[in-house]
């Protein structure tokens, strides 16, 4: 415990230029005294013989997985333990002082492979196995470091607890897992502890920290401290503490105060992304005098930022942010804090002006900061002039917010600024030209806006600028050829506005010699066939600019491309044979969209950067054969193109390597034969398509290990058989299944019953039989489109009201008989008119798929593809429907297609027909519909195709309204008692006199016959007979239901009899042919 009259020594920052000179050659001198300290390998004396057996034993219980780790040599070449890789020993007396194991990964590694055990050790990195008894031998150890190794399996050993002259520890990132030992709390002289970790760590209690009385430095950043309540009451026992970092803990409390503040010499905390849960910020934390740095961030905190925040005028670094409680006024102290250099607010103070925080900085924060961060508040507009103000800031990000504003002209008196982010804040207006005084400015990101005008002449004059991102903005006008001066240039990004192929010149690519990004689109590239760029980019992105009609030669000089996309650029040419050679280094390359020709190599070489490897080479005149592809490539699009041959049979099958691919596009060319077996060694696959070819043979009975299918498009080829059962293992994940357009028999496929998340399935066109199972309408409830027209198909039509997404339904042309269920009134995808019962619809809108399905419409076959999503649809045409049409079909107002020709269906048409406001084409011909024509239908305005031909309508067509536009009397063709426009047939005719005459001539006579007597009497006989049958069955009910019994009976026996004698003949007729 330090003396009660013990005085801290000044921070560094506050003595006099004399003072700091002297400190720096105090510390320069101390650096060049410390082999002399703790030791070096240059001893006189050599190791302790027991301390060498000690290393020995240690490194005997230890894995190492490299030949070449250091730790493998020991006892190798010497014995003296001194000299060994890791190990310093003292001149003096040959004791071991320091041994230092770390294995930090090179700096080319990620976060993620450096800080989780998950991903390092996976790769047999560094250290692991156990840790030997035998390191209590080396009683001087003062410096003792195993971070990132791979300890996975073992917990931190209590015996390094007794190594009581250590005065640095680092386990970080070694992958200890378990309770870290209260035993460590013995070691009164460390200084420097790290344990910090990648959650495998738990602490069950905080006193073992108040026992490290010397300590300096804490780190355990990533143990769970989950219920231990007391930590910063330990840690403020700790006089000397200078760091502590204890972020991502899951530490449930922070204390409101403490009676005795001790954290003197504290100068950076960092407890952010714990869980102090609607706490509030406590006002001791601004009360530590020397505090510089403070992080709290994602932490739960709530309420007011206390005033007292401007006594912390040491604070240099101040993060609250990710904490939306935090609310209430920005307190003026904030002005106070003279020394501060960078402010984290990112998402606090949810929904404020940010112009009412102009007082939080008028002080002299104005002249000290450097850094503000402000995204993701919801911040609301205008900007205000007063940032201008803050004349220091070198780094200023306030996008993400709502402002709903221009860019004030002020943000250009930021001399100083070199990165400026408002992307994504709703701003409008023009470019202010005051930003080309921005002369150290390297980074501007502006995109995601709503800014409009030109891009200024006077960015031009930013030499600094690095980074400059303006995608998808509404900016047009011409491109300034002062853009092509920035010779600092890395990144450019002008896509996705209104530039309406503005020309792109040479002169605007000039002088970008540090280019690396560029993406344009919407543009004319004018560019000479000879021109050689001065970048070497690693990504280009040209979709949709017009390039063509010649393929851009200057792209051979792009040798160290990880990108390519010229898509959709008017290329009409032939594909150099340089250009296979250069995309040996790409990840990405996407040509599709064109109209390239030439003939594909036999391999396509491709190199992982980081990315997901993409070859899109879709939609141009490319001939050849499917070529071979890395197990690496991601997706492969060879589709729309005229390739032709097999699959190859070896097509998923890489030498023991897992194939990464999961989309495979070979629709739309002239492959023949079988699909391979080997389709199914691509056990990533998500979609594969192969419509559109010339495939025979069955569906291979092989997917059982493809468990992440979700696309499956083999619709348009000869396939034969049956659907595969095997598709039950994708039953989880498949989502579209279109098969439409084959010679596929059997019944329905069972294995769809478990395939509840199915949005499309297409069985359409096939010779597909049998009746369809009523668990078809529970289970299957993600359906949105369903169609099996064109098969063989008979029984009831299956029940569906459950499938509230369904919105096109066609089963037509099948043998289905029965009546039209009530319920088909209730489908909710064809009720709501604005979306699909409420769900997405995947199938047409991700990864670049398009469903095509055959729809009949209007009296045309069309082909629906990305608006299928979006079209309502019911189709039960040419089947042997019967009975009347039910009237709660009219409740769906969101369909636009409804058919039902061809059908058996009797009585009048829904008087409501005009409810369904949304009809577009409406077809109840070949019926035997009667009545009238409901008034009704005039009113659907939308209506643009009608055919009522051969019912038994009759009179008055309303021809008024929507129906004055059909002016083909054939839509009413058949029915031989309708009359009136357009028909030729009047409804009312006027008689002369002289014909009534004759007409009462002939009733005279009619009345002397005895034939027309008879037979008046025979019909009122037959009258009386059938009216005393009715009238019997109307209020007898046990008559009335055996006949109506006899007769079903009668007809289901004739119509029977009726198919088998037609399948008969048909049979006959096929032997004879």
């Amino acid at each position: 415990m330090a003396s009660a009259n013990y005085k801290a020594s000044p921070p560094f920052f506050f003595l006099s230029t004399q003072q700091q000179v002297a400190m720096l050659l105090l510390s320069l001198c101390l650096a060049l005294m410390l082999p002399f300290i703790t030791g070096t390998n240059h001893t006189t004396r050599g190791c302790i013989e027991a301390e060498r057996d000690a290393l020995l034993s240690f490194k005997a219980e230890i894995t190492y997985h490299k030949v070449d780790d250091p730790i493998s040599s020991w006892g190798n070449q010497t014995d003296d333990c001194c000299q060994w890789a890791g190990v310093r020993c003292d001149n003096d007396s040959g004791h071991v002082l320091s041994l230092n194991l770390q294995r930090m990964p090179p700096p080319e590694y990620d976060d993620d492979f450096i800080h989780f055990c998950s991903e390092r050790c996976g790769f047999e990195w560094g250290l692991s196995g156990n840790i030997s008894e035998s390191l209590i031998g080396l009683r001087h150890l003062k410096y003792f470091d195993l971070s990132f190794n791979c300890f996975q399996s073992i917990s931190i050993p209590k015996l390094l607890g007794s190594l009581e002259n250590l005065v640095h520890l680092d386990l970080s990132y070694a992958c200890f897992t378990g309770v870290i030992p209260d035993e460590l709390g013995n070691l009164t002289k460390l200084r420097n502890l790290n344990l910090s970790s990648d959650e495998g760590l738990k602490v069950n209690g905080a006193e073992w920290l108040s026992g490290l009385s010397s300590l300096r430095y804490l780190s355990i950043d990533g143990a769970n401290f989950s219920g231990v309540n007391n930590v910063m009451q330990s840690l403020n026992k700790l006089h000397y503490l200078k760091l502590v970092s204890l972020f991502d803990c899951r530490m449930n409390r922070i204390p409101e105060s403490f009676p005795n503040l001790n954290f003197s010499y504290l100068t950076f905390m960092d407890i952010g992304w714990n869980n102090f849960h609607n706490t509030c910020i406590p006002e001791w934390l601004f009360k530590i005098p020397n505090l510089r740095h403070l992080s709290m961030t994602d932490s739960g905190l709530i309420g007011n930022i206390p005033s007292s925040i401007g006594n912390a005028t040491s604070l240099q670094f101040l993060d609250l942010s990710s904490n939306e409680g935090i609310s209430g006024d920005m307190p003026r102290g904030f002005g106070d804090l003279c020394n501060l250099q960078s402010l984290h607010l990112d998402g606090t103070f949810m929904g404020k002006r940010l112009e009412d925080f102009r007082d939080a900085f008028s002080g002299c924060i104005r002249q000290s900061l450097n850094v503000l961060s402000f995204q993701f508040s919801s911040l609301k507009g205008p900007l205000p002039d007063w940032l201008g103000e803050l004349r220091n800031l070198t780094f200023l990000d306030i996008s993400s917010n709502p402002f709903n504003s221009s860019i004030p002209a002020s943000i250009g008196k930021l001399s100083q600024l070199q990165k400026l982010y408002l992307y994504s804040s709703a701003l409008n207006g023009f470019i202010p030209e005051s930003l080309g005084r921005l002369s150290s400015l390297q980074h501007l990101d502006l995109h995601d806006n709503t800014l409009n005008g030109s891009i200024p002449q006077s960015l031009g004059r930013l030499s600094s600028l690095q980074y400059l991102d303006l995608h998808d903005n509404t900016l047009n006008g011409s491109i300034p050829q002062s853009l092509g001066r920035l010779s600092s240039l890395q990144y450019l990004d002008l896509s996705d506005n209104n530039f309406n192929y503005s020309v792109i010149t040479e002169a605007h690519l000039a002088n970008l010699t540090s280019l690396g990004y560029l993406s344009l689109n919407h543009f004319v590239l004018n560019i000479s066939t000879n021109w050689i760029p001065v970048f070497q980019a690693y990504e280009i992105h040209l979709s949709y600019c017009h390039i063509g009609p010649k393929f851009p030669v200057w792209l051979a000089n792009q040798v160290n491309l990880a990108v390519l996309d010229i898509s959709n650029t008017r290329i009409k040419d032939l594909m150099p044979d340089w250009f296979w050679n250069i995309t040996e280094t790409m990840a990405i390359l996407d040509v599709s969209n064109n109209e390239i020709k030439g003939r594909l190599p036999q391999r396509l070489k491709s190199q992982d950067e980081g990315y997901d490897l993409s070859i899109l080479l879709g939609s141009n005149s490319f001939e050849g054969s499917v070529p071979y592809f890395s197990p690496d490539v991601y997706a492969l699009d060879l589709s729309n193109n005229q390739i032709s041959g097999n699959i190859p049979s070896d097509l998923g099958i890489f030498d023991g390597r897992t194939p990464q691919l999961n989309y495979l596009f070979l629709s739309s060319n002239n492959l023949s034969g079988i699909i391979p077996n080997s389709i199914c060694d691509l056990v990533g696959l998500v979609l594969l398509e192969l419509s559109n070819n010339h495939l025979e043979g069955a569906i291979p009975n092989c997917w059982n290990n493809l468990t992440s299918l979700r696309y499956l498009i083999l619709a348009n080829n000869s396939l034969a058989g049956e659907v595969p059962n095997s598709l039950i293992s994708s039953s989880q994940s498949l989502e579209v299944l279109h098969l439409s357009n084959n010679q596929l028999r059997g019944k329905f496929p069972s294995f769809l019953k478990k395939c509840t998340f199915m949005t499309t399935l297409a069985l359409d066109h096939n010779s597909l039989s049998g009746e369809i199972p009523s668990w078809v309408g529970k289970t299957m409830t993600s359906l949105m489109i369903l169609t099996l027209k064109e098969n063989n198909f008979s029984g009831n039509l299956p029940l569906l009201s459950n499938l509230t997404s369904l919105h096109f339904l066609d089963i037509s042309h099948n043998s289905f008989v029965g009546f039209i269920p009530k319920s088909y009134g209730s489908l909710m995808g064809m009720i709501n008119v604005s979306m699909n019962g409420g769900a997405s619809f995947p199938s047409n809108t991700q990864e670049g798929l398009i469903i095509k399905i055959l729809v009949y419409i209007k009296g045309i076959e069309l082909q629906f593809g990305v608006t299928l999503s979006s079209l309502k649809f019911l189709d039960l045409s040419a089947n042997n429907l019967l009975g009347q049409i039910p009237k709660e079909i009219v409740n769906l107002v969101g369909l636009q297609n409804l058919d039902l020709s061809c059908n058996n269906l009797s009585g009048e048409i829904p008087i409501d027909i005009g409810r369904m406001q949304s009809l577009e084409s409406l077809d109840l011909s070949r019926n035997e519909l009667i009545g009238a024509i409901p008034p009704s239908l005039s009113t659907l305005h939308f209506l643009g195709s009608l055919n009522l031909s051969y019912n038994n309508l009759s009179g008055k067509i309303p021809y008024a309204s929507q129906l004055t536009t059909f002016n083909d009397p054939s839509i009413y063709a058949g029915n031989l008692n309708l009359c009136g426009a357009p028909l030729s047939k009047n409804c009312t005719s006027e008689e002369s006199p002289s014909n009534s005459h004759v007409d009462d001539q002939e009733d005279d006579d009619d009345n002397d016959n005895p034939t027309i007597w008879f037979g008046i009497g025979l019909m009122s006989g037959f009258v009386v007979g059938f009216l005393i049958v009715l009238i019997t069955l109307l209020f007898k009910n046990e008559w009335r239901y055996a006949y109506f019994r006899f007769m079903d009976h009668m007809y289901d026996m004739m119509y029977v009899k009726i198919v088998i004698t037609i399948n008969k003949i048909k049979r006959a007729l096929a032997v004879m042919s």
